[in-house]
């Protein structure tokens, strides 16, 4: 018996960890895969990329969000070279607004939109957010924790948990979890250690591709995760 036909929206799909759920998706016929991204060429690029890939057969498209462009760019550069230098540089009300314009408002405005679509889905709609561990108010309010980022990525991870929360108790017909991959070897933390976005991006693709654990849910490679 063949499977039902599966659409998944990866968002951010064209580089890093994006792109790497993107190609383990790619390899399945039951897929209709929408890579997306902000700029509609180097979306374009990633498609043909995968459609040269070895075993590519689901079926691709694409989709072009641009949340907050501006915002991405200088998440990226706090990354690169610290919080310290960017609050100097920018001030701290600058980073705050732009972490969590691609960290948590993107997030639940992307949900928000595809709400609709997902809601007339027969195979069981979800929504898998990234967010990390970083994000766990429990563990960062243990005595002795010693967290490995900066506050206000923290704090953008733990917004993303509650708009998860929020996104799973409005809208119970739609499964919705946030996932840790864990430390992963990104543009965003300039390849500063972790695994390759080949091997942290399976965790996505299993939780895309059934429904697995409670909504809402938290979980990384070994688990649930505390809230």
């Amino acid at each position: 018996m063949s499977q039902p036909k599966i659409s998944i929206v990866v968002t951010g799909s064209n580089q890093g960890i994006g792109y790497e759920a993107a190609r383990h998706l790619s390899k399945l016929p039951h897929v209709h895969l929408f890579v997306s991204g902000r700029d509609p060429n180097r979306v374009q690029e990633a498609i043909e990329k995968l459609k040269k890939e070895e075993g590519c057969e689901a079926e691709l498209d694409s989709v072009v969000m641009d949340i907050e462009d501006a915002a991405s760019k200088h998440v990226i550069y706090a990354a690169a070279v610290g919080l310290g230098d960017y609050v100097e540089r920018d001030g701290l009300r600058t980073i705050f607004k732009d972490t969590f314009a691609v960290n948590s408002f993107g997030t639940a405005i992307a949900a928000e939109a595809f709400l609709p679509l997902l809601k007339r889905s027969t195979v069981g709609p979800r929504i898998v957010n990234v967010g990390s561990g970083s994000g766990s108010c429990t563990k960062l309010s243990k005595r002795g924790y010693t967290p490995d980022s900066d506050i206000v990525y923290q704090a953008s991870k733990s917004a993303l948990n509650s708009i998860t929360i929020s996104l799973a108790l409005a809208n119970p017909e739609v499964h919705v979890v946030v996932l840790s991959p864990g430390n992963v070897l990104t543009r965003m933390n300039m390849h500063g250690g972790g695994v390759h976005p080949s091997e942290g991006s399976k965790i996505i693709v299993d939780y895309a591709l059934e429904r697995k654990g409670t909504s809402p849910g938290f979980y990384n490679v070994q688990g649930e995760l505390p809230w």
